[in-house]
């Protein structure tokens, strides 16, 4: 009979430590305590550390403080106290009984882990933001030029290498295996099926090809902006003027024509006035709310989401595709009946 991962949990809590949040607030910035981030690197981009932490893989905590390890890490070899933490105290209690048992003293993890230090205002830092450059299309700058290729044609292949950089914004959505979260690019892609297959509930008036345009494109400014999590407490108007920012930047790499039509569709989406764009917006909901269903609620629970929260969020659809509105409405009933939302 195999044990389950919170039976693992339950008894790991029975033989290590555990200390609260403010217990941890005393302790962070002294030199004898240290602070050790487990979660996954795309977690830590997205909602920041614990001010000062390191980030530890939990695949790799054994090889970076065994000693005799190549990997060793001189930060475990000084004595401090120990704090493990993941998001929710699951893995970090998994981790410090582990290296318990390997002979590290002075070792405890922090109740409710990182949500929980966030949700009692714990100091946070936010990850070094990704390296904003051109190197993509400098790149393909360079190399068409040294062929004389049309330059027309340079920068149109500059802007579809720059965008690359799409596939490594990660957003708070689970794939419906829950095997790790989406990215920008897989939500795009997503995005622009469901509309190809849902069109028959869009307003007369909706364009398909312009609809597509707009969803395949709303993402791209977040390669310099980054992504802004439903519910999060982040400042729009801060988030509009990175996001202002970056579109000049990505769509300006284009010829002058596709630049403007780009951006124009791009603030045609965002402002949320035009049939497709009230279209394209509905799509843009529907996706993370059928994952969001379809994982049995996890990261509505993990953030304390109620339906309230998730129906006002969910107008939009209403809005842009009246008849999808209808089996949101159900689906968010069924969801509290199942207690996969907080009512």
């Amino acid at each position: 009979m195999i044990k389950s991962s919170l039976e693992l949990v339950e008894q790991a809590n029975k033989e290590i430590i555990t200390i609260s949040i403010n217990r941890a607030k005393n302790l962070l910035g002294r030199d004898d305590a240290l602070f050790v981030d487990l979660r996954d690197i795309r977690e830590i981009e997205m909602s920041g550390k614990i001010a000062g932490a390191l980030h530890a893989p939990r695949g790799m905590i054994e090889f970076w403080i065994d000693p005799n390890s190549p990997y060793h890490k001189k930060e475990f070899a000084f004595g401090k106290k120990i704090i493990f933490y993941c998001a929710a105290g699951w893995r970090s209690a998994l981790t410090t009984k582990m290296v318990q048992d390997m002979g590290l003293k002075n070792v405890c993890h922090l109740e409710g882990g990182f949500d929980k230090w966030k949700k009692e205002s714990g100091k946070i830092e936010k990850a070094k933001q990704q390296q904003i450059d051109n190197d993509y299309a400098k790149k393909a700058i360079k190399a068409l030029k040294q062929i004389k290729a049309d330059k027309r044609l340079t920068k149109q292949i500059s802007f579809i290498l720059e965008i690359d950089k799409l596939k490594q914004i990660w957003r708070q959505t689970p794939l419906l295996d829950y095997s790790r979260k989406e990215n920008d690019a897989e939500h795009s892609w997503q995005l622009a099926m469901m509309a190809i297959i849902l069109f028959e509930y869009a307003p007369k008036e909706v364009d398909i090809l312009t609809v597509l345009k707009m969803l395949l494109i709303h993402d791209i400014v977040e390669i310099d902006a980054g992504d802004n999590p439903a519910y999060s407490n982040v400042s729009k108007a801060e988030q509009h003027e990175a996001e202002q920012k970056a579109a000049k930047r990505l769509f300006g790499l284009l010829p002058d024509d596709l630049a403007k039509e780009l951006k124009a569709l791009w603030q045609e989406f965002e402002e949320m006035k035009t049939p497709n764009a009230l279209f394209a917006r509905a799509i843009d909901r529907l996706q993370p709310f059928l994952h969001n269903y379809f994982t049995d609620g996890k990261m509505w629970l993990r953030h304390e989401i109620n339906s309230l929260k998730v129906a006002k969020r969910m107008e939009i659809i209403k809005r842009g595709a009246p008849k999808l509105h209808n089996l949101v409405e159900k689906l968010i009933k069924n969801a509290v009946e199942k207690n996969y939302l907080n009512s």
